[in-house]
Formats: C-alpha cells, structure tokens, sequence
C-alpha cells in the first residue's frame, strides 16, 4: 500500500545529527558560529542545540550538518556525514560513501555545489559509478575543509536548477568569520584490517584577520591515504540449464536420449545424481546458472592531496570582497584481477545439481562440472590482470561580492571549475586455462573448483599458447601473426570536466503588506563534459604461462566470511610490475589504435537564468514565492558510425523552462512549526546519453546509441514537515515529500511518435532516414512518496540520542523500482558527554535497492546493508583531544544479485577501519 493512500501515525522517534539551514550559506554560517567567528568545538550537546535553533528559522526545509559534526564519527569524506540525516543514503561499493539518493532519487538527479557555485567533478575510471551524469564523488572531499554542508529538500527561486532530489551545498570557512591567529591541527594513523596495511592522515587550518576585520585570510590543508584490499566473488552472466543441456539430443517425449552399444544406455550428463527424466529436464532448464563465476581481487591506495584557500577584505562596513580557492589532488592507482569459469552452451557439462525454483525464483543451478580440454586449442576459463595508472585533480576558483547599501544586498558571483580523471595509462594483461571444472552460486555460497588449484601457475597460459595464432592487420597496416595477450592504452575513460560561470543578485527590502523583500537576479554558466579512450592491443607470437611470470600467490585468508568453497582461491596472479614486465618482454607487436571513436563524447552546454522571488511574513506566517526562467542550449558532439566509416556528428538542441517555487512556513506557537512547499524542478540528462556514439545500418533502418535531443528530466516537487521543540537541545520532527516526475529517461527501441522511426541525417551516408534506434529516450512517468521522522533527546548522565527513520517508495512503468531507492532506512546515534570525554556511536541501516538493467533484461540489486561505527575522544587540556574511533565494526558483506536472491552478481567484504588522531586548536 502506497504512502499517499493511508494516513500514518508515528511516535517515539529519536533525531538528526544535521538540522534546517535559513536563508543563505552566510546567514548559516554566521549562526553556525560564535559572535566573534570562532571556530570552536564546543561539545556535542553545543553542537547539536546551535543547530536546532538554526532550524527553528529556517524558510524552507533543509538539512545542515555542520563542522563540529563533521568528522566527530569516522568519517572519511562528507558523504559519510551526511548519511546520518533524514532522507540521506550513500551507497558503500568500495567502504567509504561516494554518491547520494536523496529523498529517494538516483545520485545523477541530485547537486553539489560549493559556496553556491557549480563545481566540476571527474573519477578515477575503475569506479562503476555513473562517470556520465552530473553527480559528484564525494570520497575526494574531507571533512577537514567544510564549515556546513546544506542540504536543500525544497528549492527556492533563488537557488540553482538541477536537482530533483535535493542540492547540497559545501560551506567552506572563512578568515572574517574566524578568531584572529586560529590554527587547528589534526592528525592519525588508520588501519584496514583486511588489506592489513595501515596509512596516516592529517590536516592543518591557519586563519588570520587584522583586528578592525577588514582583511583576513585562511588556508586549510588536508592529507588522506587510505588502503583497500577487496576480495570478493562476481557471477559476469547467467544462463539456463537449458543452454546447458543443448548438445544433448532429445526423443519425441523431450528425454534426452543416450545411445549405448546394442540400445544400453551410454553416460550422460548426471542432474542431482541420476539420469534425468523430462520432469526433471523441465524443471532444470529453467533454473539460472552462475555462468563466468569470478572470483576477484582489488587493491588500491587513494591517496588525496586538499587544499581550501580564502582571502576576504572589507574596505566599507557594507561591502566584503571574498576569493576561494579549492584544489583537490587525488592519486587512485589500483591493481586489479580476476579468474573466473567460462559459461558454455550446450558443450563440455557432464553432471549437474540444482535448486528448483519457489516464489518468484526460477531456481538455480548451484553446481555443474565440466569436461576439460585435452587437446588442440581452445579454454575453459581466464585469469585477467590489470594495473591502472589514475589522477584526479579538481581545481576551482571563485570570487564573491557582497555590497549592502540602505535597504539592498547586492551580490555577485563568477568564477571557473575543472576537474579531469580516468586511466592514464591502462596496463591489461590476460591468461587462459584448458583445465575441467566444477562451479555454480546459490545465493552467497559459491563454489569454483578446477581440475588443479588455481595456485598452480603452469595451467594459466598465454593466450597465443591456448589459442594459437591469426593473421594480424594493425590500423596502419602492418602484418602480424599472433594473439593478443592484452593492451596498454594511454588514455581510458578519461573525463574532462570544466566550466566557467557568473551570476549577479539583488535583495531590496520593501513594505507592501505582507511583502518584506524582493529578491531577483541572473546566472550564466559555460560547461564542457567530455570522455576520451585511445585503444590500444598489445600481440605475441611466443608461448610462455603464468609461471614464466614470477608469480604469486594472493592471501587465501581475504576469501574468509565470503562464502566461498573449492580450490578457486587463492590462485596465482602478478603484481603491478608483474603485469608491465610480461607485455614489455612478450608483447612482440602492438597495434596503436588511436582515438576510440565509439566511445567518445563532448556535450557543451550553456545555461542562463534569471528569477524574481518575494519573501513575505504575515502575522504566524512566513515564507517565499517565486520563479526561476532557465534557457539550456546542448551541442552534442560524437561519432556517428555506418558500415565500419565514423562520421564526426554536431547536433544543437535548446529548452526553456519556467519553474515557480513557493515555501510557506506557519509558527503555530513557540515550540510548534509547520512547513510547505511547492516547486516545479527540474534535473538535465547525462552527458553520455546526449552524445552516445550513434550506430545506424541503413539497410535495416535500426540503431543504437545515444540521443542528443533529449530534454531533462522534469518533476514536481512537495513538501511539509512539522517541527516540536518541546525541550531546550531537544526536538521531534516529521517530513512528508513527494516527488512527481515526467520525462524520465529509459533506454527503449525508439520508432518515433507515429512508429515509423525516428528521422535522423546519416553523416556517413549523408541521407537522412527513418531509423527504429535503440537509445535513451524521454517520455517515462515516476513518482516518490516517503516520509521521515527525526529528533534529539538530552537523557539523564551525559547521555543523548539522535535517530531518524525514513520511508520511501516509487511507482514507475517497472516493477523494480527507481534506482538506488531503499524503501526503509534506520539511522540511530546514542552519545555521552561528560566532562572530557565525549563518545558516539552510529547505526545506519538500508533496505536493498534496484541499482541497474543487467545482461538479459535481469534487475539487478544491492542487499540490504548495516554501517555500525564508533568514536570516544579525551580533552587532555584546552583545544587538545585525543580521538580513537572505528568504522564499519560488522564488516558488512556488500551483496548484489540478479533477479532473485539466489543469483549473486557481486560479492565483497572493505574490512573493518580503526583509526587513533590527536586535535590541537588555538
């Protein structure tokens, strides 16, 4: 039953590290902080009621988490902070938190920004996140460099497009607001007990202002390293028993039949133990089979370099000019391999077991042996091997003006962002075996167990060995006699990402009755988004095995808790330089393919705004209504292919938008307030989708790829909470939301609206056509319902408790639901504070989430998921703390399967994280 159709009741519910968030950033940060601008950390129990009272004045329904919570629990990045509020979930591939749904929207449909301004985001290229959407990784962003951070649930007109979920705003700290001579130091070890390794961190904040306050400057340094060494199991594809029993003929009754000398019968494939009848052959053919089963390991170093600058200086009482600065470095080389079975249709099985299906399962083939290969050429599965060389750097700059003649707040904003990442380069390198098997998946037991352990590294051969050779043409025509064993590509999935804006607002204070000021102003933004691949194949003629490599063998103890079995693990693989020293010495001819046309894209967009917005307060009511006018010109720049020949393709598309806000706030009494809200929003299109290699076959009229005239996604959005503050540091509230979206964007077979395709100029033909072209298209109807309850208790002996419960729910045209929407999330944060110490701990649970389409059509999801965290800190004298602290204490199991349960695709454990700092502040 759906949220809208019932009403429900809801009692007892505990709180929110973060709070509501009033006018604007500065506003905030003004209340956020001291009279003097200090930046001090003055407890929890400060903390948590500076925020409440920050909230009881907000004008619309936000979230803050500011900077004394910040950081208190183990939190590597903001992501992880943020999680703790209502409505807020992360999801946690690789341990940390590195994208948000908010309100129970996709990542790609909600915004950061940070002092009000866009920045650009790029990723390390391994990251299976969404690299082509406009979400940001917020594993680059520390802790150490925020003032607040502000989530925005219901928009203003005065407030930038782009989210349907939410935005959220980073504010950074600066030298006017801060104490004269502030210096705050921090730094630790932290250790992942499953990568066994350990690594430091540290951070460092110098502000000054003279003592009239009319210049000032602050700088804020942070180090972070972090070790990941990530076992797990992976399932590339699933199949059905029926693909598996293919090469076995059938009679007329569907039986298959087994023709022994003299009408005996011969040996055939065994299901659970016996020959199969048809019922049994039925029944197995259904059930899905684990085919390609991995098992995999991950090791990388993140290293970031942060640094966050201002300088401010006030030449009048009404005017302050401020410039940022914020360079982000992050270093994510990674090694990575996998060996895993290969899935064979109808050929080489000989006995299989199997679950038959119940519910809503088909059933699953959770065990099948294969035959493996004696002679000639050909595998039975393969063993990859991969190093990537990885940078990110962001760097953006800005400049604020803020001028308050009599009655006016005139502000203007521009500045430039660039972020740029991927893999640079891109070291692959792959091995095959001939050996038998037996493998399969029941949920998250799996076996792999080969005819040899995987450790032995004279049975993983060089593909040119297993496979023999071909005749090689290279792209500039040479000749060449051999296989491929790998590539290095100089550049893969390289991002840039870049823009330059400006924008100018106007506040004048009236009096028309109700009315008490005018807001109005315009905003213009250039973006780049671009994602560039050079190929690259690297040949041999010559035979040589994993064990020519120098070689070893991985820890089999990072396998425990994973529910793995057989001899799969652990197996023989090669390290970094391994892999770089086997393609130099072996890798006797390489083919430089150049720019990789196919997967190339460049999307600029230019975006200008304006809106007019009137803030009004009549007796018990306040609020603000208005709109926002938004122009969007895109000139998607890709390739179009045909017959093997790539065209270089410009398509221009423009939209405009009118998009009315109104907030309306009602101060029932003092302890009592109810908010609501109305908005029209709207959240523009991944760059990939607008300019997606484009595959058209003109003798079929079919294609595939992606579409440069889709229009944003486009919803309306609403809101209301009631808020009681029925103790001082104390509060209990309830949020309704709603979210109705049209032009949702779903891969489909495009034929047109009339169905007779879609007209399209062929730039490699040069005619233009009707096309039925698989590509994302615009036209999907979706709407969230949810509601959160949150609040904060001070109990008895320095104890208090935080807490929140959100519920969402989606209807859509599928059953899955809407990405990354978990229908029940729980967070609860019990605390002590009592003299020097101070202590928290942090729960955070998720229901599962439909996260992506898999091979087959298969709806693929993440289990449901637990984050327990702790910290305990000692004031060992004024502004100088000790802190230990723990992250991820249940080791969780990150699991993903396809479909049903039983059918794992991804299996992985990040390890438990203990760290101990020490804070000095003055």
């Amino acid at each position: 039953m759906k949220l809208r159709h019932f009403v429900l009741l809801t009692t007892a519910l505990t709180g929110m590290t973060g709070t509501a968030f009033a006018q604007d950033s500065t506003t905030a940060q003004a209340q956020a902080e001291p009279d003097d601008g200090e930046i001090v950390v003055t407890g929890i129990r400060k903390g948590i009621a500076d925020s409440i009272e920050t909230k009881r004045r907000a004008d619309s329904i936000v979230d803050v988490i500011s900077a004394e919570d910040v950081g208190k629990l183990p939190d590597s990045n903001i992501a992880d902070s943020l999680a703790r509020l209502p409505g807020v979930t992360v999801d946690r591939q690789f341990g940390e938190g590195e994208q948000l749904s908010i309100a129970g929207v996709e990542p790609a449909l909600n915004r950061l920004t940070i002092d009000g301004h866009s920045v650009a985001s790029a990723d390390w290229g391994g990251n299976p996140s969404d690299r082509s959407s406009r979400s940001f990784n917020y594993s680059l962003l520390s802790p150490t460099i925020i003032s607040q951070a502000i989530v925005y649930k219901t928009p203003e007109a005065r407030l930038q497009e782009g989210a349907i979920g939410a935005t959220v705003d980073i504010v950074t700290r600066k030298p006017l607001d801060t104490k004269p001579n502030t210096i705050a130091l921090n730094g630790g070890y932290e250790y992942n007990d499953r990568a066994k390794r350990g690594s430091i961190r540290g951070s460092a904040l110098y502000s000054w202002r003279n003592d009239d306050e009319t210049i000032g400057f602050l700088g804020a340094f942070n180090y972070d390293k972090e070790q990941l060494s990530r076992a797990g199991v992976a399932s590339y594809w699933y199949r059905t028993g029926a693909a598996l029993l293919e090469r076995y003929p059938r009679d007329a009754a569907g039986n298959i039949v087994y023709n022994g000398p003299n009408g005996t019968v011969a040996s055939g494939p065994t299901i659970n133990g016996t020959l199969p009848n048809k019922a049994t052959i039925d029944a197995f053919s259904n059930a899905r089979y684990a085919s390609f089963l991995a098992r995999e390991f991950f090791r990388q170093e993140r290293e970031r370099i942060g640094f966050s600058g201002a300088v401010q200086a006030r030449p009048t009482d009404n005017l302050t000019v401020t410039a940022t600065a914020l360079v982000i470095r992050g270093n994510y080389d990674n090694l990575s391999n996998s060996e895993y079975t290969y899935g064979f249709e109808g050929s080489r099985m000989t006995a299989a077991t199997f679950v038959p299906g119940t519910g809503n399962s088909p059933g699953v083939v959770d065990s099948a042996t294969f035959a493996g290969i004696t002679s000639g050429t050909g595998a039975t599965g393969q063993l990859d091997t991969n190093f990537r060389r990885t940078r990110i750097k962001n760097d953006s700059i800005a400049a604020l003006i803020e001028w308050k003649p009599e009655g006016w707040e005139i502000t203007g904003n521009f500045g430039a962002t660039r972020a740029s990442g991927g893999k640079s380069p891109e070291y692959l390198l792959d091995f095959r075996t001939q050996q038998g098997f037996t493998a399969g998946a029941n949920g998250r037991n799996t076996t792999v167990n080969w005819q040899f352990p995987a450790s032995d590294a004279t049975k993983w051969l060089s593909n040119f060995t297993a496979a023999g050779g071909e005749n090689i043409t290279a792209t500039d025509g040479r000749k060449f006699f051999g296989r491929q064993i790998g590539g290095i590509p100089l550049q893969s999935g390289f991002t840039l990402d870049k823009e330059i804006f400006a924008e100018a607002n106007f506040k004048h204070e009236v009096n028309w009755g109700p009315v008490t000021a005018l807001l109005f102003g315009a905003r213009y933004a250039d973006h780049d988004n671009s994602n560039t691949t050079f190929s690259n194949a690297v040949f041999t003629n010559q035979n040589f095995t994993l064990n020519d490599l120098n070689p070893y063998v991985l820890d089999g103890n990072l396998y425990n808790g994973l529910g793995t079995s057989g001899n799969g693990t652990p197996y023989a693989t090669l390290d970094r330089d391994g892999i770089i020293a086997a393609l130099q010495k072996y890798g006797n001819f390489t083919d430089d393919r150049g720019l990789s046309k196919g997967d190339y894209w460049l999307v600029n967009e230019k975006i200008a705004a304006g809106y007019v917005q009137a803030n009004f307060e009549l007796g018990k009511f306040r609020g603000n209504i208005g709109g926002r006018y938004v122009f969007t010109r895109d000139q998607s720049n890709f390739f179009v292919q045909s017959n093997g020949v790539f065209a270089p393709t410009r398509v221009t598309n423009d939209d405009n938008r009118f998009l009315p806000a109104a907030n309306l706030i009602f101060q029932v009494s003092d302890d009592v307030v109810l908010r609501g809200s109305a908005a029209k929003v709207i959240a523009r299109a991944r760059y990939g989708d607008l300019a997606g290699s484009l595959s058209l076959d003109d003798t079929t009229r079919s294609g595939s790829g992606g579409n440069p005239d889709l229009k944003p996604y486009a919803a309306t959005n609403f809101g209301a909470s009631a808020e009681w503050y029925f103790a001082p540091g104390s509060f209990l509230s309830a949020e309704i939301f709603y979210r109705d979206i049209s032009n949702y964007i779903g891969n489909e077979v495009d034929n047109g609206p009339d169905g007779q395709g879609v007209p399209f100029t062929n730039t490699v033909t040069g005619r233009t056509l009707t096309y039925a072209i698989s590509r994302p298209i615009n036209g999907g109807k979706a709407s969230v319902t949810g509601f959160s309850v949150s609040g904060n208790t001070a109990l008895a002996y320095g104890f208090g408790i935080q807490g929140s419960y959100t519920f969402a729910d989606a209807e859509t045209p599928f059953a899955n639901g809407l990405p990354y929407l978990s229908r029940n999330v729980v967070t609860i944060v019990p605390y002590y504070e009592n003299g020097p110490i101070q202590a928290r701990v942090s729960y955070n649970r998720r229901s599962k989430y439909f996260y992506r389409f898999g091979r087959q059509a298969s709806s693929d999801y993440t289990d449901a998921y637990r984050q327990l965290d702790a910290s305990v800190s000692y004031a060992l004298a004024d502004g100088i703390s000790l802190t230990a602290s723990a992250s991820n204490l249940l080791d969780e199991t990150y699991y993903q399967y396809s479909s049903t349960p039983d059918a794992p695709t991804s299996i992985y454990k990040n390890g438990r994280v203990f760290s101990i700092s020490g804070t000095f502040r003055m």
